[in-house]
């Protein structure tokens, strides 16, 4: 499986117990229910996905759209 910005959205929603299309990709995370430890399993596991993965770019991010920028520019 490859990492798109769907499935970055879906691993977020899952983590959150919400729906897909309520997770917009420029609110913080944080201010959506999502705390520290869900997001680093969410990392983890997009960082298996895609062994490219920047972390340390990563893990300054705070919307799902810088993810999704990051993603995208390291694949």
């Amino acid at each position: 499986m490859t990492l798109t910005l769907e499935k970055m959205r879906a691993d977020v929603a899952a983590a959150l117990d919400l729906p897909v299309e309520e997770v917009p990709s420029d609110e913080h995370l944080g201010d959506l229910g999502l705390d520290s430890i869900a997001l680093m399993r969410l990392l983890m596991g997009w960082e298996e996905l895609q062994p490219t993965l920047p972390s340390e770019k990563l893990y300054e991010c705070e919307t799902l759209a810088a993810f999704w920028d990051i993603a995208r520019a390291a694949q």
